[in-house]
């Protein structure tokens, strides 16, 4: 017990380097849906408190009710890199659809079985560098996305976004802000593009045929999304598709 005890806390590591804190997390320990992968997992078919969340989990799941704030009755949506499903399935609470798409296949084959009592969901193991839908959305959800790729992809993914929404459909996403392309960060394996900021993003954005609506951070700290934060872990930006 004392083993499993210590492996749990060792998931979450703290370094402290002056002024800077810098997050390390173990996403392959005791989440099996992580697969290697970036994923935080919350299982909504069981009893959700957002008190016991961690740190990571509290984070995402106020991205989600972010989302639910902008997503309309009726709505065709998209969960763009959906990791373990539950986003989907929120969001599927005010939209009419959700297709979630992931590119682990074991993940999606997992959140299939997970969630199948809900019909409005539907999860597609898929590279998103592969779609090919076309006008087809209201509103595209991708949260923790942009930077997974380098940058020439990340740009032909934005266009792949902006193809697949309706006339002026909105995409929803967030990206870890200003993050350092530290040795830790690059060891990981996970991230692309680093020293991502709103300047970056409008270009991208406008190159792909968007317009930002709004941007929004959040932290470690608080979780809460709001317009104006002194300390910025992530942005979470609303674009629309301009034509």
């Amino acid at each position: 017990m004392l083993i499993l005890l210590k492996k749990i806390y060792r998931k979450i590591k703290r370094i402290i380097l002056g002024n800077t804190q810098v997050l390390k997390y173990d996403f392959n320990k005791s989440n099996p849906l992580g697969d290697n992968g970036e994923r935080v997992d919350i299982q909504l078919n069981a009893k959700v408190s957002f008190r016991t969340m961690d740190m990571y989990q509290k984070n995402h799941w106020k991205r989600y009710q972010f989302a639910k704030t902008i997503i309309n009755t009726g709505d065709i949506c998209a969960d763009f890199a959906c990791g373990t499903g539950y986003g989907s399935i929120l969001i599927a609470e005010n939209a009419n659809t959700v297709i979630g798409v992931d590119l682990n296949e074991k993940v999606i084959k997992k959140i299939k079985e997970r969630y199948s009592f809900n019909n409005k969901v539907i999860f597609l193991n898929k590279n998103l560098l592969n779609l090919t839908y076309k006008n087809y959305f209201d509103k595209i959800v991708s949260f923790e996305t942009l930077e997974h790729f380098n940058e020439p992809d990340l740009k032909k993914l934005l266009l792949i976004f902006n193809r697949a929404l309706k006339k002026k459909g909105k995409l929803i996403f967030s990206t870890p802000y200003m993050q350092e392309d530290s040795a830790a960060a690059i060891s990981a394996g996970f991230h692309l593009t680093y020293f991502i900021n709103e300047e970056k993003i409008i270009n991208w954005m406008q190159e792909a045929g968007f317009t930002i609506e709004s941007f929004q951070y959040q932290n470690y700290d608080t979780h809460c999304i709001e317009s104006i934060l002194q300390k910025k872990d992530f942005l979470i930006g609303v674009a629309f598709k301009n034509n």
